[in-house]
Order: C-alpha cells, then structure tokens, then sequence
C-alpha cells in the first residue's frame, strides 16, 4: 500500500508536470500548430496550459503549507479552477461596449461643429483563428451594427498565424458595415510571422491574401494611407499607418510621412449621414479632425506625439490588457503596465493629443480573459 502512495506521488510530483510540458515541446516543434483545427488550437492548447498553470499553483501552497495546509491547497486550486472557467467560459466572449465623447474627454481639441455627433466604433485584435465557429463572428458583427456608428475602424490582428483563418468567416465579416465605410490597418500578426513559411514568397502570398479578403468584404485597408470624410463643412481626415513596434520582434513598417502625403490619399467622400442645411458652413472656416490608426501604441510615443501635433486622436490595440486585470471606476489595472506605458482606454497628453488604447474583442493563446473583458469603443464627436 505504502508502495502505491510513493509511485502515486512520485507520479504526481514529476511525471505530471514532464508530461505536460513534452506534450507542449512537441506540439510546438513537430505539429503544424498554426493549421490545426481551430478548437484543437485554441482549447488543446488551453487546456494544457491551464492545468500546468493549477499545478504550479497547488504545488506552490503545498510546498509553503506542508502538511498543516493540505486541505487548504486542495480547496484554493479547486476555487482557481472554477474562476479560470469562468474566464475561459464567460468573461472571454462578454462583449462590453465602451462610449468616450470626445468633446468631453479632451477639451484641449476642438472638434469641429460639423462633426458634431459623428460615430466612429473601433474593433480591434479580433485574432479570428482562435474562434471555432462562425456564430461567434456573427454574434460580434450583430453587437457592433446595433451601436449604429457612422464608421467603423479596425486597428488590426485580424489573424493568429496566416490568412486563411479569415476564410470561414468572410460572410459573416461582410455584414459589417457602416455608412461611411469599414477601415482597417494591419497588426503584428497580420503579417504572418509566426508561421514557418516554405520561402519568402509564400509569407508574401499570405500577406496578398489577406488583402484580397479585406477587398473582398468590403474593408478598406489603409496602408500607410488616408481618406477624407466631409461633413458639415468640415473633415474628418482618417489616417493609416502600417505596424510598428518598438520591440524588435515586431514589424517596422509603419510610415506616418507617406501616409499623410497627398499622394497617399485614397478618396474623398461625402458624409452620408450629414444633415443638409445650407446656412450651416457660412461665414466660417472649415476646420479638420485628424485620426490615426496605429495598432501598436508605442508608434505614438516613439513617431506622432510632438512630431505630428495635426494628429489630434491615435487609436490602438494589441496590448489586450494581457487579457487580465482589474477595472475600478472605469479605470484598467493589469500586470500590461509593466510591459506598456499606455495599455487601456484614453491618455490625454500636455499639447492635447489623444491616444487611446482598445484592449481587444479577441483573445490570443489561451481562450481567458479575467477582468479584461472583450471590448467595442464607440467615439461621438
């Protein structure tokens, strides 16, 4: 008997935890991971990732507790295994939409009378590849069409890995419309660098592909470029710049200078949704709110802020929040701090620049979200 408790417990100790991270060594380098099916991506994966993650945990209070606090370790794992299903479960697909009124929010930059009351909805780190049914894209693009935005805006990760994954959804993309157009940027992941590609032409391929599916949904992609929407009298001047982040990881090709070239101007359009009043633009000046999107906001703290003070709001993503924190009063605490200076929601700067950073409606890696629920932000001018 006293045998069967040591081989149990030897088990248990050690082959438990080897177990799971020679699955993970192997997944990883032998198994064409980015192509898998995606549930098994996403909760395979998961799955594993979560009970190494309730082992290190349990073997942490058991180590520190010894015997006096066995049972005491036994009941906090079971209490953080509920609260991971509930972020795996619940919280990772508990859309939440945030409003920010412009006006309000930063005084220091006037917005223009004509656009008073404009509705721009920013999606962003979608990650796609990681949903496992088309429902789910669905019941996103529902939730977006019901806060009726003038535009919508999505500052990129659209993918995990390569293009393909957005080919299962394209129908239920296309539905995402707007009266004044669906413009997106690419992120990091975007460009398919985290796939083992036959040569250079086949991640080009992929990029090619990807754009071909923006067109073919009826996205406008703004690589390093622009458009302009005339409302009132005034114009919403809408800036693109591809990614750029500060780690060296990830891609540099962001390009303010050309993107706000005249060259680089990709159409001038007319407001569908402006009211017509013929006195409204007399006896003065049309005036121009200019937005950028970037999906890596440290591209605002290393190329626009200073440097290009016509650039009155930067939207961003790709932070996530890291997918965990802590919201007080409408204000994000997560561990993203320590790794980016602007992580969560709006950050007015001295000069009155804007940059406001969009957490995700997606997840990466794990399907968990604890505390940093997917999110939608409207702005109303």
């Amino acid at each position: 008997m006293q045998t069967c408790k040591r081989r149990y417990r030897l088990l248990f100790w050690i082959g438990f935890p080897i177990g799971i991270l020679a699955t993970l060594f192997l997944l990883f380098c032998y198994a064409d991971v980015p192509f898998w099916n995606p549930f098994w991506r996403t909760y395979l994966i998961g799955m594993l990732a979560v009970l190494f993650l309730l082992y290190l945990f349990y073997a942490f209070l058991r180590l520190a507790g010894g015997r006096r606090l066995r049972r005491f370790s036994a009941i906090a794992t079971g209490v953080l295994f509920l609260i991971v299903v509930y972020a795996m479960v619940i919280s990772t697909f508990n859309i939440r939409i945030d409003k920010v009124n412009l006006s309000r929010a930063n005084p220091e930059r006037f917005v223009p009378q004509g656009l008073r009351g404009y509705r721009i909805l920013q999606i962003s780190d979608m990650h796609i590849g990681s949903f496992t049914s088309p429902k789910q894209v669905r019941r996103l693009v529902h939730q977006a069409l019901n806060t009726n935005p003038d535009m919508v805006v999505f500052t990129g990760d659209m993918v995990n890995f390569s293009a393909s994954e957005m080919s299962q959804h394209l129908t239920e993309l296309a539905h995402l419309s707007a009266p004044d157009g669906v413009y997106c940027v690419l992120g990091n992941h975007d460009y398919g660098g985290y796939v083992r590609w036959a040569d250079t032409a086949a991640r080009h391929a992929n990029l090619q592909k990807m754009l071909q599916y923006y067109k073919h949904i009826g996205w406008t992609c703004l690589n390093n470029a622009s458009v302009k929407i005339e409302r009132g009298g005034d114009t919403l001047h809408l800036v693109g710049v591809e990614n750029w982040g500060r780690e060296k990881r990830f891609p540099k090709r962001g390009d303010l200078k050309a993107a706000l070239s005249p060259s680089t101007l990709l159409e001038t359009r007319r407001s569908l949704s402006a009211v017509e009043d013929e006195d409204f633009a007399v006896n003065r000046e049309p005036q121009v709110y200019t937005v950028l999107l970037s999906h890596d906001p440290t591209y605002f703290d290393s190329a626009v802020y200073l440097r290009y003070p016509q650039i009155d709001l930067t939207l961003a993503g790709h932070t996530h929040g890291m997918q965990l924190g802590l919201r007080i009063n409408g204000k994000d605490y997560s561990p993203a701090r320590f790794v980016y200076e602007h992580f969560s929601g709006l950050y007015v700067m001295a000069n009155g620049q804007a940059l406001y950073v969009n957490t995700g409606c997606g997840f990466n890696g794990i399907p968990f979200r604890l505390g940093m629920r997917p999110v939608f932000t409207l702005f109303e001018f």
